[in-house]
């Protein structure tokens, strides 16, 4: 039979038996193969690298320290008077002024302008050496007849004496308390006369505080003056 022909010593069936296990183990191979190919080609591909993200470092730094703006502690009045100054008093007002100084009865050719009601004066008898003239301080009023200190500085010097001359007016706090200073300019008995005007406002009335001096003694005189008025105030 057809099936008993052998060759090369093997019959028909086992040549089909050895036809079928070198296909199985070419297909065994072609599988490795591949399997090797695309291991091979993963190997190839370059390995993911992470990349480094830049960490903010945090450097260390110190806020600046805010500090509130303090409202100025009002000195007690008592620490405003210098040794040895003598007091000065009337039932509305009180300033204190070195020795020598004397009190006066008011006259109204003293003041500033007739419309003001002087309330008290101090004398320092004029030094022949220096002038004929006294240094004078005087405490005035007279109600507010404006919309506000400025508006009623403002119109001062309508109210002055031609012969009198602003040479400088500006703000200035007194003792935390807003007022403005005027300086005037006259000649009284041929000397140049300086006066130094400080204008409150207390309410609805108005406190003129003025240092009168002949030129050169204002001058040597001006530190005390600016020492004078922080004792001034208004009794309650």
């Amino acid at each position: 039979m057809t099936q008993n022909r052998k060759y090369f010593g093997m019959t028909t069936t086992q040549i089909a038996i050895l036809a079928g296990l070198a296909v199985a183990a070419c297909l065994l191979f072609a599988v490795t193969g591949l399997l090797v190919l695309r291991g091979g080609l993963g190997g190839l591909a370059p390995a993911p690298q992470n990349t480094p993200v830049p960490q903010s470092t945090a450097t260390p730094f110190m806020l600046p320290t805010l500090t509130p703006t303090e409202t100025p502690t009002p000195v007690p009045y008592e620490m405003l008077i210098p040794e040895g100054w003598v007091q000065f008093k009337t039932a509305l007002v009180e300033i204190w002024l070195p020795k020598g100084f004397k009190q006066q009865k008011p006259k109204a050719s003293d003041d500033l302008s007739a419309s003001l009601t002087l309330d008290l004066e101090v004398v320092r008898p004029a030094s022949k050496k220096v002038s004929l003239n006294p240094v004078i301080v005087m405490v005035s009023y007279e109600p507010l007849v404006a919309e506000s200190l400025d508006a009623y500085v403002e119109g001062l010097p309508a109210q002055l004496s031609t012969d009198v001359r602003v040479a400088a007016k500006r703000k200035v706090t007194i003792n935390s308390v807003d007022a403005i200073l005027v300086l005037l300019e006259m000649k009284i008995n041929s000397d140049d006369v300086n006066d130094q005007v400080y204008v409150f406002q207390d309410g609805g009335t108005v406190w003129f505080i003025q240092y009168m001096a002949q030129i050169n003694e204002f001058y040597d005189m001006l530190p005390t003056f600016e020492q004078s008025i922080k004792t001034f105030r208004v009794v309650r």
